[in-house]
C-alpha cells in the first residue's frame, strides 16, 4: 500500500505502519490515509497484527491550530474545527472496534495529536528514549482523541487532569510507572523485543485476540456475573474456531502454529 505520510508493509503476519518523518502531517489528510489503511488491513487475512511505529521522526499530526485561531479571531464558527474532530472520531472509533490488535511502538517524541493516536492503540510499547506530551490546553480547547476517557481509565482522574493542565513532557520510565504506557524497552534491544512481541501476537488464534479485546473493553460497564457469562460465550466461539484447532494441534506437537492455510472465516 502506498501512502504519502507513512509506509505500510505486511510481512510474516505483521502489518507495520511507519510514519515518514521528519515533517508533521496535517491531521485530516493523515487521518484519511490511516482510516483507508486500517480498513484494508482489517480485510487482509495476511495481516494478523497492526504495528504503528514512529519510524525515524516524532509521532505527531496537527490540526493547524494557528489557522483555526486566526479564523476564530475573525468570528469563525465551530465548523472550522468540525472536520478535524470528525477525522479524530473516525480514527479512534475504527481502532477501538477493529478486531485485530493494534500495537504502538515509539522511540521518539510523542506529542499533541500523536499522543492521542498512541493512546488509542491497544498496547503501547516505548523505547527508553521516548517522551510523551499531551495537547497544550493554553489555547483554550479540550483534549480530544477520547483522552478524557482513556487517560482517566489508565492513570486515574487526578493524574489525567494533572497531565492535561500541566502540559508537561513525561519520559518513558515515568510513563510506564504511572500506567500511561505498558512497557519500556531498552534502546539496545528495541527492535528485537518489538519484533518478538509482534510475532507472538501472530501466533495467537484470531478469535481469541478479537474476543479478549472486546471483553476487556466492555469490562468496566458490567459486573463480574455478566463478564463470566460473556467469557463463557466467547470461549464457545473460540472452541468452534478452526484457528483454535490449529493452535491446539501446534501445542501438542511443540510446533509454532501456522494459520496460513486456515480457510475458515473466523470473523467475530
Amino acid at each position: 500500500m502506498n501512502y504519502q505520510f507513512f509506509d505500510c508493509d505486511v510481512s510474516d503476519g505483521v502489518a507495520t505502519v511507519s510514519l515518514l518523518g521528519p515533517t508533521t502531517p496535517p491531521l485530516r489528510e493523515f487521518g484519511d490515509e490511516l482510516v483507508d489503511a486500517l480498513l484494508r488491513l482489517q480485510e487482509d487475512r495476511a495481516a494478523r497484527v497492526i504495528l504503528l511505529s514512529d519510524g525515524d521522526g516524532s509521532f505527531d499530526a496537527t490540526m493547524d491550530l494557528h489557522s483555526i485561531a486566526e479564523e476564530r479571531s475573525r468570528g469563525g464558527g465551530m465548523e472550522i474545527m468540525a472536520a478535524g474532530l470528525d477525522t479524530v472520531r473516525r480514527m479512534v472509533t475504527l481502532m477501538k472496534e477493529m478486531g485485530k490488535p493494534i500495537v504502538s511502538a515509539v522511540r521518539g517524541d510523542v506529542r499533541d495529536a500523536g499522543f492521542g493516536l498512541v493512546m488509542a492503540t491497544d498496547i503501547r510499547l516505548a523505547c527508553d528514549t521516548a517522551t510523551f506530551t499531551p495537547q497544550d490546553m493554553r489555547h483554550g480547547l479540550l483534549p480530544d482523541w477520547g483522552l478524557t476517557s482513556t487517560l482517566s481509565n489508565l492513570i486515574g482522574p487526578g493524574s489525567a487532569l494533572e497531565l492535561f493542565w500541566s502540559g508537561r513532557s513525561v519520559p518513558a520510565e515515568e510513563a510506564v510507572r504511572m500506567g500511561l504506557i505498558d512497557r519500556v524497552i531498552r534502546s539496545d534491544v528495541w527492535e528485537d523485543e518489538v519484533d518478538r512481541f509482534a510475532h507472538r501476537l501472530t501466533q495467537i488464534p484470531q478469535p481469541a485476540l478479537q474476543l479478549s479485546k472486546m471483553a476487556v473493553q466492555q469490562a468496566p460497564q458490567f459486573d463480574m456475573t455478566t463478564m463470566l457469562s460473556l467469557e463463557f460465550e466467547a470461549q464457545q466461539q473460540c472452541w468452534d474456531s478452526q484457528e483454535t484447532v490449529t493452535g491446539m494441534t501446534a501445542m501438542m506437537t511443540g510446533d509454532d502454529p501456522d494459520f496460513r492455510f486456515v480457510m475458515e472465516e473466523d470473523d467475530v
